[in-house]
């Protein structure tokens, strides 16, 4: 049977890591600036339309954002109070955060950068410092990723790593370009990108170069991350932005524009907001589910996007990875052979494309359904509706039969 009763209790814990953040980066912005700056850069953080989905849904971004803040907070005590239990410390939740996921390491750059901003200068010892506590902190993650037996090329390249040094033409990064700025606006609204403007602009005017160089160590791996499709008009991969962003906003001197842009990002909040006060789609889709009432020998398919909030022991789920499509295929072969059932999703049949990311469905995924992946190995086969919902037709389950 479909699960719904962990839910809660991960979404709790997203919230949790999500306010975890929230702190350790007020008191980071206090410490190298001031209370004022620190508060006016927290209400930004409230109404990012992006970080909200994230901390309130069951994603782990959440808790990677918290542990990544937290090991950044106590690196810079010890940058100030030169105490090896601050540096500990820092080396924990770093090692935490990437061992949690390893893609955090494209925002290493961060911490160089955190070094700049607090000595006001190149200080080439604490870059030292910097340098030794990435390294550190990514060989204690590789060593318990090793522990639970996780393939160091899975780790690094199913998430997108092996693409990284390839795909670099003209018309590429235009794409990643234009990933970028769709991730700015529908993440995080005109008020983001209007900030970059005015923020940037008087950044340079002031030639305020640590702050210039911290702000760059976030975005340039933001940059990076409009290379990923999954990454996407969400975003997942590219979230810590939304701290820069916010530091930004508040460092923008004319106070009026300040609280028109955070009037732009509160509109752009509500839509998103409204769209989540409404039954889960995991909720509808699960109830579809039991009216199937699957048995022991039954075979249901489902969209990798669709976990975790539905798991169950019968399903199977297809992602990008093409030898687990071929097992599908193959799986399905064998129960249709021996005249057992099996159920496939909407989401299933249509994906990569028509996904939906939580209540939304992902933009990037808009595409032609037509290029589906199962599209051809469906084509010989009868797909007869059991249960559909009319106001989200994508969440239709079929039965297949040959």
């Amino acid at each position: 049977m479909i699960s719904q009763s962990t839910n809660w209790e991960l979404s709790l814990i997203s919230a949790i890591f999500g306010l975890v953040s929230l702190i350790a980066f007020y008191f980071l912005i206090k410490r190298n600036f001031n209370e004022k700056i620190a508060l006016l850069s927290s209400i930004p953080l409230i109404f990012f339309p992006h970080l909200w989905l994230i901390q309130t849904n069951v994603l782990h971004e959440s808790l990677d954002q918290g542990l990544f803040l937290l090991s950044l907070l106590f690196f810079d005590f010890f940058l100030t109070k030169k105490k090896f239990p601050w540096f500990l410390s820092s080396l924990l939740f770093l090692s935490l955060a990437i061992f949690n996921f390893v893609g955090l390491l494209l925002w290493a750059p961060v911490f160089i950068g955190l070094t700049i901003l607090r000595s006001k200068k190149i200080n080439w010892r604490n870059i030292v410092w910097g340098f030794w506590l990435i390294i550190l902190s990514f060989g204690l993650a590789l060593g318990g990723l090793f522990y639970l037996n996780a393939p160091l090329k899975v780790l690094l390249f199913n998430y997108g790593g092996g693409g990284i040094f390839a795909g670099w033409s003209f018309l590429d990064i235009l794409r990643i370009l234009r990933n970028d700025v769709l991730i700015l606006f529908h993440g995080y609204s005109l008020a983001a990108i209007l900030g970059l403007i005015f923020g940037g602009y008087f950044l340079f005017k002031k030639k305020n170069w640590p702050l210039i160089i911290f702000l760059l160590s976030f975005f340039i791996p933001f940059l990076i991350t409009g290379k990923f499709w999954y990454g996407g008009l969400f975003g997942r991969y590219s979230s810590l932005v939304a701290y820069p962003l916010a530091l930004l906003l508040a460092t923008v001197p004319w106070r009026k524009i300040y609280g028109f842009l955070i009037v732009i990002l509160f509109l752009s909040f509500l839509p998103t907001f409204w769209v989540y006060q409404k039954t889960p789609v995991s909720q509808i889709e699960a109830g579809l589910i039991d009216q199937i009432s699957l048995k022991k020998e039954d075979l249901l398919i489902l969209s990798d996007y669709q976990r975790p909030q539905l798991t169950d022991e019968n399903a199977l789920y297809l992602g990008g990875d093409q030898k687990q499509q071929k097992v599908i295929e193959e799986k399905i072969k064998e129960k249709l052979n021996k005249g057992e059932k099996v159920f496939i999703s909407q989401q299933a049949m249509t994906f990569p494309y028509w996904q939906y990311d939580g209540q939304q469905i992902h933009i990037i995924s808009k595409g032609d359904q037509n290029k589906a992946q199962l599209k051809e190995f469906l084509s010989d086969k009868k797909l007869t509706p059991v249960v559909d919902n009319p106001q989200y037709p994508l969440l239709t389950i079929y039965q297949l039969s040959l």
